[in-house]
């Protein structure tokens, strides 16, 4: 930990939680977007913990977490700092969207990767601001961070679960692939504090076709190798408060953990906690076959098996299309139910933990270099 760690406009000060802004983007209209910062440093020197929230509009539960879990009491009793920042996309949170109108790509997709790409061809789009204070902010970061939590939501009525990462390394570095052993099994201890639900990320092909290394728990994880996982909090835009007293609780867990809290670790009560005795990912599955409308039978906490039938599946009329059910081509535990009813060929209706053998590092994919 730094002695004077500043951020943005703020600077830690021993046994004080500081306020403060980092200045993110301007708008053409003339006004600065920021994010807010919230800076807490306890007397005692210890580990830096950083906690982000509010990059998609529509998950805000993240915030109430950071809100509710950084008191004057916390900060009497810790070691080290807390550095957080709630809203990560002022204009998505305002306007309730999942992306910032003023940039039309994830934002939870544009964090720094270790790839480096071409900037030499005049045809291809260059960052948007947004994605340039991403890359500004994540230097930030990773300056200080010992650890790092990205608070999110995911599905109405889901489950609240740690989504882990599996850690890549490149294939022909054998060193590379040691520290990669070394760090997941600091980032199993980790999300193992935190005492909700734990599921695995998808496969490394997976994983990099869909961007996951440019999320933010990505991003730090991957490229700077700093112990960071996603908290999927439920619902997002009528938070849980059940899961919100959860998640401050694992989160101060992963600090005693850390030897940032002394005291004993809490138990993660008034949520479901799965704890399947084997490793799990999560996988959208199953998928409708005809277009249809799902009447889902299943909810987000249930252990199936496969074959077991999830849903009836109807036409718009209500009567049975096909064999007039959808049955689960796996066996595992519902995550959370897709949104809506009406459905097309091919889309999930459920996203479920299911078994993963797979190990927790990875190479790279021949796809990513």
């Amino acid at each position: 930990m730094e002695d004077m760690l500043t951020v943005g406009n703020v600077t830690a000060v021993p046994g004080k939680i500081q306020y403060g802004q980092w200045g993110a983007l301007a708008h053409p209209t003339g006004h600065k977007e920021f994010f807010p910062i919230i800076l807490a440093q306890g007397e005692t020197a210890g580990p830096c913990l950083w906690l982000t929230a509010g990059l998609h509009g529509t998950e805000q539960a993240g915030p109430l977490a950071i809100y509710r879990l950084i008191t004057e009491d916390l900060v009497r009793q810790l070691k080290g700092t807390i550095v957080a920042m709630p809203a990560l996309n002022p204009a998505g949170l305002r306007t309730m969207q999942r992306d910032p109108y003023h940039a039309s790509e994830d934002p939870n997709r544009q964090w720094p990767e270790k790839k480096v790409r071409p900037t030499t061809d005049p045809d291809r789009d260059p960052p948007s601001s947004l994605e340039q204070a991403y890359a500004s902010l994540y230097k930030d970061i990773v300056a200080s961070a010992d650890y790092f939590i990205d608070f999110h939501n995911a599905w109405i009525g889901s489950l609240s679960f740690a989504l882990r990462d599996r850690i890549l390394y490149q294939a022909d570095d054998t060193a590379d692939q040691n520290r990669a052993l070394e760090l997941a099994e600091r980032l199993d201890a980790m999300v193992k504090a935190y005492g909700h639900t734990v599921v695995n990320e998808y496969p490394a092909e997976t994983y990099i076709r869909e961007n996951l290394h440019r999320t933010a728990s990505g991003s730090v994880l991957q490229k700077s190798r700093i112990p960071a996982f996603t908290a999927e909090l439920g619902t997002g835009l009528v938070p849980d408060p059940a899961i919100i007293q959860a998640a401050c609780a694992g989160t101060r867990n992963v600090m005693r953990w850390a030897g940032m809290l002394a005291d004993d670790a809490e138990a993660i009560e008034d949520i479901r906690v799965i704890r399947p005795g084997y490793a799990v990912r999560r996988m959208r599955t199953p998928r409708v076959q005809e277009a249809c409308i799902v009447h889902h039978r299943v909810d987000a906490g249930m252990r199936i098996g496969k074959g077991d039938v999830v849903a009836d599946m109807l036409d718009v009329w209500g009567r049975p299309v096909g064999n007039g059910v959808i049955r689960s081509s796996y066996e595992g535990i519902v995550l959370g139910r897709t949104h809506g009813v009406y459905f097309y060929p091919g889309q999930p209706i459920l996203t479920m933990a299911v078994r993963d053998g797979d190990p927790l590092t990875a190479p790279y994919p021949d796809t990513f270099h």
